[in-house]
């Protein structure tokens, strides 16, 4: 007969957290890094049952792309010594910061120009990987108690898609909107909570946490300096607050169509530590009130579906519009397909990934850039359980709109690469993956 204590599954954390500030100088989504606003960091957590082992990784950048993010994701892999799909390697989607793109220079270096530092690629991903195997081959904690929370905020998360009467785009509530009429307007389609996977180590008290809230991260952008944005100011609040004792990370839900528009205080700096201070006080409830959910094993579930391409993004008409650029400049989105259409047999498939602690606590792993309305449906498959939603996996496929946001219009459908048939397959394996929970 085995006993009770050969059952139990013992878990043990390990995190990492490696600064990726980039130069003065480099390029950066938008515009060059002239000044350190903050520092950006690739925060981490290893989780191992004695079985399986996973490792979430957050990234301060607005995305990692094309075959970057497949290479990342297998650095971390070997470092950790666990399998590609086991690893979930999600950025946080911050404008002043920067895109992990270096296929993107091929074309570029035909204008004399490079897109993004080869250079500082490969050292962060270097750095990373340092990073990894140093947490791995260092001192683990054991989890004695694993905890959850959710919290309802306000002021924070707002719709960015205004539609008329008749369902139709006619506006977009940017990150930092100065329209009152806008800002007038109601809140929307939202999902208002901010969730947390806490872990407790051998004291007791929480020694490393998660946290999930659903918006386009930024209250301030295109200032020329790199910055953690409004995620950075709550998660220092929370240090300050809660105590640095505490790791934490954040990693950001299906905000594809969410903005903090509606509340921005028409000051950039203002804007970052009003927004960062609410999110920061979120967090803080969230980590004095998670509630103790039941211990168990890592359990893991992908479901791999095509991306249906738009008919129009063909090399022919890509390579026109990347050599038509501006002010002597390439055109970013017809180079960004261009190599999107060449790889396309290699990249056309994608996958959704989930992660169970035991049987009541479960993250959800989504691509790029997804709307909320994906999240809320895979929230509908499992209510009575608590599932955490990070969006900005694989960076490669830009805006996944809903099917009826083609008809409406607007900027989301207009900058996707993807037809309305995306929703019936993004749905089917969302479904797969959360079908089994019980």
């Amino acid at each position: 007969m085995m006993s009770v204590k050969t059952l139990m599954v013992v878990l043990q954390i390990a995190f990492f957290k490696v600064e990726v500030t980039p130069p003065i100088g480099a390029q950066m989504a938008y515009g060059v890094n002239k000044k350190i606003d903050t520092p950006i960091f690739i925060r981490g957590i290893v989780i191992d049952d004695g079985y399986s082992r996973t490792v979430i990784a957050s990234c301060d950048f607005i995305y990692i792309w094309g075959q970057s993010w497949f290479d990342w994701r297998k650095a971390i892999a070997d470092a950790a010594g666990t399998s590609e799909d086991r690893v979930f390697l999600h950025s946080i989607h911050q404008h002043d910061s920067m895109r992990i793109a270096p296929q993107w220079n091929e074309f570029y270096r035909k204008f004399g120009k490079e897109a993004v530092s080869e250079e500082y690629c490969r050292k962060t991903m270097e750095k990373l990987r340092q990073a990894v195997t140093a947490a791995v081959n260092g001192k683990w904690q054991g989890v004695t108690r694993l905890m959850t929370a959710e919290n309802r905020l306000s002021g924070l998360a707002s719709s960015r898609r205004i539609l008329d009467e008749n369902g139709k785009w006619i506006a977009s509530r940017v990150s930092m909107c100065n329209d009152p009429k806008l800002n007038d307007l109601p809140v929307g389609t939202i999902d208002p909570l901010l969730r947390t996977i806490a872990f407790a180590g051998e004291d007791g008290k929480i020694i490393a946490a998660m946290h999930f809230y659903t918006t386009h991260p930024m209250a301030a952008y295109r200032r020329e300096m790199v910055s953690q944005d409004v995620p950075g100011v709550a998660l220092d609040y929370a240090e300050k607050e809660f105590g640095k004792g505490v790791f934490n990370m954040y990693l950001t839900g299906c905000g594809g169509d969410i903005t903090f528009g509606k509340y921005y205080l028409g000051d950039k700096e203002k804007s970052l530590e009003v927004l960062g201070g609410k999110l920061g006080k979120g967090i803080v409830y969230n980590l004095q009130k998670a509630d103790e959910k039941p211990m168990g094993k890592l359990s893991f579930s992908s479901a791999e579906f095509e991306i249906p391409l738009n008919p129009e993004i063909t090399e022919e008409a890509m390579l026109k519009r990347a050599e038509n650029g501006v002010d002597g400049n390439p055109d970013l989105g017809g180079i960004s397909r261009l190599i999107i259409v060449r790889n396309w047999q290699k990249w056309k498939k994608c996958s959704v990934s989930r992660l169970s602690i035991g049987t009541d606590v479960h993250l959800l792993s989504l691509p790029s850039e997804v709307c909320v309305e994906y999240q809320l449906y895979a929230q509908s498959l499992v209510p009575e359980k608590f599932l955490a939603c990070a969006a900005y996996g694989n960076g490669t496929y830009h805006y996944i709109p809903t099917a009826k946001m083609f008809s409406e219009g607007g900027y989301e459908p207009n900058s996707s690469i993807t037809t309305p048939e995306i929703e019936s397959r993004l749905k089917q394996a969302i479904y797969t993956v959360l079908k089994d929970i019980k």
